[in-house]
């Protein structure tokens, strides 16, 4: 699953990205319009200490301009726009950007499981769009009083296309039973978080996803600090998936893991 390609990329890469925190939340009502908020940010402080600044003490970070959000919306599907966006300021350091898109359809929208970075005036990767790799697609039906709306993941990644994660080879993987290099890593990604999340307008009426709180469902949330804190199971963990693993195939080892959660691959809630 992309997820895990994306951590073994980060892990044998460092970059830029091991600083950023990113939560997308999509809401959808009843009629299948709906908005999708994405927050973006980045630990400036770390970015300074492994880029510098330039002549004029500004960043040369990733952050996220307008030109970026209104080609992530166009890539989110069609009739998706651009609504408003605003600087955000978080914890211990971190900083960037809440963009907030409408759309009209559902039906025609995917999300990334991926963090999403601008293309500033540094080198750091451009945005990572949905690919037919990694999207999170949706349909809504509607009957009678209600909405049924399933939401779907790539249950397996696909291996060899021009846009797929490329997958780390053994060489290029840190030594993780190393504590030095345990402790650099640690202390790299904290702070590193993704989150997804759905959260509909309305009431549930029912549903089989697995984290559910009120009208919001978690579809994937990782945080890789947590991850990384018992280094028993984490490493336990790498030796049972590898990056080219289903979702299937690795939902079973993650029930006592912390730090990670997934569902899928194919959730339904039914509301009104």
């Amino acid at each position: 699953m992309r997820v895990f390609r994306l951590l073994a990329v980060l892990i044998a890469t460092t970059g830029l990205t091991a600083c950023l925190n990113a939560t997308t939340l999509v809401k959808v009502k009843p009629d299948g319009s709906g908005t999708v908020e994405q927050t973006t940010l980045v630990n400036m402080a770390a970015l300074k200490g492994m880029m510098g600044a330039n002549s004029n003490g500004q960043m040369n970070g990733p952050m996220m301009n307008k030109a970026d959000l209104e080609r992530m919306a166009t890539r989110m599907g069609e009739g998706v726009r651009l609504v408003s966006t605003e600087p955000v300021k978080g914890e211990n350091g971190f900083e960037g950007v809440k963009a907030i898109f409408a759309f009209d359809d559902i039906n025609k929208i995917q999300v990334s499981q991926g963090p999403s970075m601008g293309g500033g005036t540094g080198s750091a990767p451009r945005s990572s769009e949905p690919t037919q790799d990694d999207p999170v697609r949706f349909k809504l039906t509607r009957s009678g009083a209600t909405s049924t709306l399933s939401i779907n993941f790539v249950d397996r990644p696909a291996v060899g296309k021009p846009d797929a994660t490329p997958a780390p080879q053994p060489n290029e993987m840190p030594d993780l039973s190393n504590p030095m290099i345990m402790n650099m890593i640690k202390a790299m990604f904290q702070g590193f978080k993704i989150n997804i999340g759905l959260e509909v307008v309305g009431r549930i009426v029912k549903t089989n996803a697995e984290y559910v709180t009120g009208p919001r469902l978690t579809l994937l949330e990782l945080d890789v600090a947590s991850l990384l804190a018992d280094e028993a199971k984490f490493k336990a963990l790498q030796g049972k998936i590898g990056p080219d693993a289903s979702l299937s195939e690795v939902k079973p080892y993650l029930k006592d893991i912390k730090g990670i959660k997934i569902d899928g691959p194919s959730i339904t809630v039914e509301f009104r």
